[in-house]
């Protein structure tokens, strides 16, 4: 039987993907202006954590403003919301913008206008005192709204500044008028009392004494939500609240995480890799004393097996194994007495999607005896997916495949379908080769037996299964039985990832030729439509799995315009949404935010345009943006880990645009058969350069202006 363990040599002629290249290549002259990120294709409302790394308290700002807490309930989704307003000035208020003090300090800054009175809220968490994390559980925390009421016009202006409050907890204000009491450990603290409190259907409203303020003036006013037993009282004057913010700036620009190892010379798109390293440590949690990488802060807020898997990833990527490991750790402590790991009901696919997590690990790592103490666990998974083949009925389409199953992505009736058996097959393909990197010769000749006759039963359903679309394009459909009426692009997201990272395909393939032809025939606003949960919505992440395969396929262009597009469908909060509307078709959303598989697919996309394991060789610059050529542009990356060790490079334009040195410092553990330096696309040439694998070497090429 032929080997599907090959991947498609990255020295092949273009000709071999005449189909892929040509519907590509269309998408260049229909967007001219594809390397600006500028979230053109932002979603209409966001939301933004400014809460601490690990925090049990994962406080979101809304875009007008308003902290939300308490997630879920009936306040703009959440238990909890408080808004700040003014009345009294002279004209309606008016939403200006929203900004972030910095990609890595997430003080949320929201400025609105009344007429004259320009209101800008500041919202942020007080900084941890000098402690451990894991010194206290869920220590007290504070978060602080710090309010600039500030006069532009030429006369005196009067406002009456209010603060309302909604919860589905008790609302107790005090007779001091300077707290309110929500619930049993949460309090609203004021540094100067109220003057009336009116109960509303909703909660309350707090209305402060009216101020004059004058032409060209300001008033300051902080609101402090104390959360947590015996929470501090504190900040307890504006004073007080506008050293915390600053002390909150320095907190965050100090703070340790693995910032600047990949550094690109387009500032926004730096900004949203510092903003998706940001995020992910704000949604992680530290749970039975391991790091759980979790999604989100709302509705994924937990731990999601193939989510999951990716965080880690990316987090390996930037150097910080220890942690991701302990994260593998608490991943498979889940793996029940019959070696299957299935979190979600019907979710089969997750058994081999943490046997590829734990042996991308171990390569990653190069850590071998690591990967034989967790040897048992894989060999156990491993078993179940020969359990998992004899479920189905002899009669039934998924015979010798997978049971009915879960697809996620859009369809949630469980029925013979595919996304179960792609990633089964990644994953079995991943344990395959793992023992073959221990020299367990003799277990991996078996695996790959088993593996070969499972992917030949793929292969015979594949072919019954077979569709074409409206364009004419052959292609397979993610369900088996009741395959008609669903548009070819749902739920594919598994297919995507057979491709790459699971390799499971060589390039020329008709079924992924066919499939890729498909989606590209869905593209809208630079990304694939309808592959989710939201109908003819846009699956803002699911624009990784496209980029990663167009650059496994050969076509790192394609790849890297579909990274400014994942990116310009970010808020200018520098984070996403799961899903929404294309721009101008409704407001309709879907998932979590900031949803961090998102962030970790911009980090991990990244990371693949600038350096690709293929096989025992090692690719840079596949995926190399254009706009990165510029004039003066420096291109980092700092020890990122590699399959063959970690991996150090500089890329550095000349002023006046017509050179570029490349300094690189090749990974050492192992080091690759090759190092291949493509200049295809963004160079002004074409083909590619060796260069030396075992030793540091400086390259200077001349640059062309592309045609």
């Amino acid at each position: 039987m032929k080997s599907f363990f090959r991947s498609p040599s990255p020295h092949l002629p273009l000709a071999i993907f005449p189909l892929l290249l040509a519907v590509a290549s269309r998408s260049v002259a229909a967007d001219a202006d594809a390397w600006t990120l500028d979230y053109r294709y932002a979603p209409p409302a966001w939301q933004t954590s400014i809460c601490l790394p690990d925090d049990w308290q994962k406080t979101l700002v809304a875009k007008d403003g308003a902290l939300l807490y308490d997630y879920p309930g009936r306040f703009a989704g959440f238990g909890t919301k408080i808004t700040f307003a003014v009345g009294g000035a002279n004209g309606a208020v008016q939403w200006v913008k929203q900004t972030l003090v910095a990609p890595r300090v997430p003080v949320v800054r929201t400025i609105q206008r009344a007429g004259a009175i320009e209101i800008v809220e500041e919202a942020f968490a007080v900084a941890p005192p000098q402690r451990t994390a894991s010194a206290v559980t869920n220590p007290p925390r504070q978060d602080v709204l710090l309010v600039t009421l500030r006069n532009t016009g030429a006369s005196a202006a009067v406002v009456r500044p209010t603060l309302t409050v909604e919860s589905a907890s008790g609302i107790d204000p005090g007779a001091d008028r300077r707290r309110v009491l929500m619930g049993r450990q949460t309090r609203l603290l004021f540094p100067s009392a109220w003057e009336t409190a009116n109960r509303t259907a909703s909660g309350l409203t707090l209305s402060f004494a009216g101020t004059t303020i004058p032409p060209r003036g300001e008033q300051k006013l902080a609101f402090v939500v104390a959360r947590g037993p015996n929470a501090e009282e504190f900040p307890r004057t504006v004073a007080q609240a506008e050293s915390a913010r600053k002390t909150a700036e320095r907190y965050w620009l100090h703070l340790d995480l693995p910032y600047d190892r990949l550094v690109v010379p387009d500032p926004p798109v730096q900004a949203q890799l510092d903003a998706a390293i940001r995020n992910i440590y704000q949604a992680r949690e530290i749970k039975n004393g391991l790091p759980a990488f979790q999604v989100g802060p709302t509705c994924y807020r937990g731990l999601w097996v193939v989510d999951g898997s990716f965080l880690l990833e990316a987090m390996t990527y930037l150097g910080r194994a220890d942690e991701t490991r302990a994260g593998i750790k608490y991943l498979m402590s889940f793996q029940r007495a019959d070696g299957g790991i299935m979190l979600i009901d019907g979710h089969w696919k997750e058994t081999g999607i943490a046997l590829w997590a734990v042996t991308r690990h171990a390569r990653l790592t190069g850590d071998q005896d690591w990967l034989r103490d967790n040897w048992p666990k894989v060999e156990r998974a491993v078993a179940f997916i020969g359990q998992m083949r004899r479920m189905p009925a002899a009669a039934a389409p998924n015979a010798g495949l997978i049971p009915d199953g879960f697809s996620d992505g859009g369809l949630a009736d469980k029925v013979p379908e595919y996304t179960n058996i792609y990633w089964t097959l990644a994953g079995w393909r991943a344990a395959v080769e793992a023992a073959r990197w221990l020299g367990n010769d003799a277990e991996a000749a078996a695996w790959q037996r088993e593996y070969d006759d499972f992917y030949a039963t793929f292969r015979h359903a594949a072919e019954r299964d077979m569709k074409t679309d409206a364009h004419g394009h052959r292609y397979l459909p993610i369900r088996m039985a009741k395959g008609e009426g669903i548009p070819p692009q749902k739920a594919q997201w598994g297919f995507l990832h057979s491709v790459f990272p699971g390799k499971v395909f060589a390039g020329d393939d008709p079924l992924v030729q066919g499939n890729m032809a498909m989606l590209h025939a869905c593209e809208c606003q630079g990304l694939v439509r309808d592959t989710g949960w939201l109908k003819d919505g846009i699956w803002t992440y699911f624009a990784s799995f496209y980029g990663h395969a167009w650059l496994w396929l050969g076509d790192g262009d394609k790849a890297a315009r579909t990274l400014y597009a994942f990116g310009n469908h970010a808020s200018p909060l520098l984070c996403w949404r799961e899903e929404q509307m294309p721009v101008g078709e409704g407001n309709a959303v879907v998932g979590d935010m900031p949803h961090n598989w998102a962030s970790a697919e911009f980090i991990r996309l990244t990371r693949h345009c600038l350096a690709l394991e293929r096989g025992n060789d090692l690719h840079l610059f596949e995926g190399f943006p254009a706009k990165w050529a510029a004039p003066g542009a420096v291109t980092k990356m700092n020890a990122i880990a590699t399959e063959f060790g970690p991996l150090s490079l500089e890329f550095r334009v000349s002023k006046d645009g017509r050179t570029g040195e490349l300094r690189l410092t090749p990974p050492r553990r192992t080091p690759p058969a090759r190092i291949v330096w493509h200049l295809d696309h963004w160079s002004g040439q074409t083909g590619a350069i060796d260069l030396p694998a075992t030793k540091a070497t400086t390259r200077k090429i001349p640059l062309m202006p592309a045609k």
